[in-house]
């Protein structure tokens, strides 16, 4: 802001030098307005108007008693100056003469504050002696040990409070520290504003300018001398503060040193706990009293909120909304701010009521936490420490929401107490309307008086539960290696067990009780899902090895086949894991509504997608129940044949005559044509058809190949193989052998047929009777006569052959 009043003073040069000056003037008031209330740090120790840091330096060499005569003189000197500032104000502007007689008055103040700081300091340095005498001469308690626990706990409270404070001195410090930088600027620019006041002097030509000038020069030096009064004001204040500082840390250092020795040999009687519950009880029977008496204000204040509304609302009525007189205006003005004063007394009330319920509240807690921690100091056992401590440390957590509200409704409060004082410092009329905001004003100043006592007691429990906590962490830390080993164990044992207790999610499950549906909710944890699967694996595994046992009792003692068996087995399986898997839900308490939890477009998708297994399943029982078609049948469907290995949930499986196993779904049986070749029974007929030439003697064929397949020991006696002479073919006589076989998994209907064959063969040529094979009459269409030629054969030379 200086450089800017240098830029416009050079701007507008001589001959608006005067508009200038009054102008700069103007705005060195307002910065010098602004530049104290700106102002919080310094280390500056200067009480002349020399250069601010050569003068610090200065300063620091001198005495307190030197430092002391050199303020006071110094505070003559402005006092004088203040003095003379009454009568001289030659050609100067009111204003002018005001803002300087303002400097000079805050250079007043502000020596005398550096009287007062020096002494406050000199006295905190003896006061800080004496603290660091007593902190080294302390060698232990007058009293003899063991120390009771309720003095452990007024020690450690103490602790909080001096920790609490030294951390805010320092706080405090470190925000002085920081602004030092920006305090020796301001002392630097307000010397610069009075040596350009100077020149502005020495470069003057007219009395009425040098006489301007003049005041002007004066007004710069009173402005750089009331900088750097700031200045060692402010570094003043900040030496105070280190003294304080340096305070409380020793006393920090000798109660932290105080609770050490006293916590070393602490001892917890059950008349410590006794004294502190019977402090307790005595306090939430005053609490208990106090709420019953806010209630009985509560109902006051809501009769008088009722009271005032009917009272406003029978005026409003009268007086209608029409154009009203001045009086009825004020008289409404009147009614409007009583209501509004006894909403806010309801408000309080309420709020009243809040906070010594909350205050009841956090009593009761403290007397089951008091309780707690005797059983946990007092006690041996490990894990029941742990989990006292564990309670303790919720406790903490739980009470930051707390703290935050509280927080919260005290900023709220004030805010509304402010604004309401700001309402009436306006409003300086005095009459009925004042007064009902008067007491309003006393309504939010009870809501504050209430935050802050909420506020309060909060803080003091969290700083109670915190020195609690910490108390039973150093006893743990001086546990020996086994017991911090047992201690981790059961720690993690505790991890352990919330996750094992960590709920998954909820269901709704209904029951009737004594002719009624009650809905109750369950929740479904990590323990329960992981027992439900160890449950259902264990049961699984012993399912699978009973019907592996089954399947080998119905092979060896009921002669059932091994395919028939392991049907049985795969069956008998799945229903047994369906039984399984209701059981294993009981038994963990989970409801089969668990699985509602898909939703209903998500259950039909499901549906859709798993449609085709549930047919085939479906197809699969009704197999098993019709047997129309069962393991070991011979079957053709689907242009596959073979015979029935296995029919299981889903599909069957069908091994054809060339050894490749086939897959077919269930439902294929069920949808489509099936030949079943062994469905009545086993028997199967087969054919092996022969062509012999013609000329065969017919009868000898037809008896060679009944005693063929007579003499085959795989084919059936009963009925006996049948022969027919079938036809006269092209090129042979045609006869076909009928056999039956019974066929099974030993028969194979195609050695059988090959065996016919080789028998027929070796029968046919001992009786030298001629397989037929396909003959042809070739007839040539030729135009021209064919030459044929007679020709020996070789090596005969006796002539040609014919």
């Amino acid at each position: 802001m200086i450089k800017l009043i240098t830029v416009l003073t050079a701007f507008l040069g001589r001959w608006k030098r005067t508009f200038a000056m009054v102008f700069a003037v103007l705005l060195l008031a307002v910065f010098a307005v602004y530049s104290p209330a700106s102002a919080q740090a310094s280390k500056l120790m200067n009480i002349t108007q020399a250069n601010t840091a050569e003068s610090e330096k200065e300063s620091k060499e001198l005495t307190p008693d030197q430092q002391r005569k050199n303020a006071k003189l110094a505070l003559t000197e402005a006092q004088r100056d203040r003095e003379r500032m009454l009568g001289a104000s030659r050609g100067i502007s009111r204003q002018d003469a005001q803002e300087r007689y303002r400097l000079l008055d805050g250079l007043v103040t502000a020596f005398n504050s550096h009287i007062y700081l020096i002494d406050e300091r000199e006295e905190l340095r003896r006061t800080r002696t004496a603290v660091e005498h007593k902190a080294k001469s302390w060698t232990g308690f007058p009293e003899p040990p063991p120390y009771s626990i309720l003095r452990v706990d007024e020690l450690m409270g103490s602790v909080q409070s001096a920790r609490a404070k030294a951390q805010g001195l320092s706080a405090n410090q470190e925000l002085l520290a920081q602004q030092i930088a920006q305090y020796r600027e301001t002392a630097r620019q307000a010397q610069e504003m009075e040596r350009q006041a100077a020149d502005e002097y020495e470069s003057a030509r007219s009395s009425e300018e040098r006489v301007i000038a003049s005041w002007q020069k004066e007004l710069m030096g009173f402005r750089a001398r009331n900088a750097d009064a700031v200045a060692v004001s402010i570094a003043l204040r900040h030496e105070v503060l280190a003294e304080r500082l340096g305070i409380a840390r020793v006393e920090l250092e000798l109660l932290e040193r105080q609770l050490a020795e006293a916590r070393k040999r602490m001892v917890f009687r059950r008349a410590d706990l006794n004294k502190a519950l019977a402090d307790l009880t005595s306090s939430r029977e005053s609490l208990e009293q106090e709420l019953a008496d806010s209630l009985v204000r509560d109902a006051r204040n809501r009769s008088e909120l009722t009271r005032s509304r009917q009272e406003l609302d029978s005026f409003a009525l009268r007086h209608g909304k029409g154009k009203a007189s001045s009086q009825i205006v004020a008289r409404r003005d009147v009614l409007e701010a009583r209501n509004r004063s006894a909403l806010a007394w309801v408000e309080s009330s309420r709020f009243e009521i809040e906070v010594v319920s909350s205050l009841v509240a956090m009593n009761k807690s403290s007397s089951s936490l008091w309780e707690k921690r005797y059983a946990a100091i007092t006690g041996s056992d490990a894990e029941k420490q742990r989990a006292i401590l564990g309670q303790f440390r919720k406790s903490r957590e739980q009470l930051k929401p707390w703290l935050e509200y509280t927080n919260q409704q005290l900023v709220l409060y004030e805010s509304a107490d402010r604004e309401q004082e700001s309402r009436l410092d306006k409003n300086g009329e005095q009459g009925p309307a004042r007064a009902a905001e008067q007491d309003l004003q006393a309504a939010l100043r009870f809501q504050r008086q209430l935050a802050e006592r909420l506020n309060a007691a909060v803080k003091q429990v969290d700083l109670e539960r915190r020195s609690w906590v910490e108390d039973m962490e150093s006893a743990q830390q001086s546990r020996s290696l086994t017991d911090s080993a047992r201690d981790w164990f059961g720690t993690l044992s505790d991890i352990l067990r919330r996750v094992w207790r960590f709920e998954l999610f909820t269901i709704k499950d209904s029951m009737e009780v004594a002719g009624q549906k009650v809905v109750t909710s369950r929740g479904i944890t990590v323990g329960k899902s992981v027992g439900a699967l160890i449950l259902f694996i264990v049961g699984y595994l012993i399912a699978a090895f009973l019907g592996r046992r089954v399947q080998r009792i119905l092979v060896a003692r009921f002669g059932v086949g091994m395919h028939q068996s392991n049907v049985i087995r795969r069956w008998l399986l799945a229903l047994t894991i369906f039984i399984l898997l209701i059981i294993t839900l009981n038994l963990v308490r989970i409801p089969l509504t668990v699985f509602a939890f898909l939703g209903g477009a998500l259950a039909i998708g499901v549906g859709f997608g798993t449609q085709t297994h549930i047919k085939n399943f479906i197809s699969g029982i009704l197999i098993l129940l019709e047997r129309n078609i069962k393991v070991g049948d011979t079957i053709d469907v689907d242009g596959v044949v073979g015979r029935i290995v296995t029919v299981d949930i889903r599909a069957s499986t069908v091994l054809g005559f060339d050894g490749v196993e086939t897959v077919i779904p269930n439902s294929t049986f069920l949808e489509n044509k099936v030949t079943n070749w062994t469905h009545t029974n086993a028997r199967l007929r087969r054919i092996v058809r022969v062509g012999v030439a013609y000329g065969s003697p017919a009868t000898r064929v037809r008896d060679i190949l009944a005693e063929c397949g007579n003499d085959h020991g795989l084919i059936l006696k009963n009925p006996p193989p049948e022969v027919f002479f079938e036809e006269f073919g092209d090129n042979s006589l045609i006869f076909a052998l009928f056999y039956w076989i019974d066929y099974g998994p030993e028969v194979n209907p195609m050695h059988v047929a090959s065996d016919l064959r080789f028998m027929i063969d070796k029968r046919f040529a001992e009786e030298q009777i001629v397989l037929a094979f396909p003959q042809r009459d070739i007839h040539l269409d030729s135009a021209q006569p064919l030459r044929i030629e007679v020709v020996s054969p070789p090596g005969n030379k006796s002539g040609p052959a014919v």
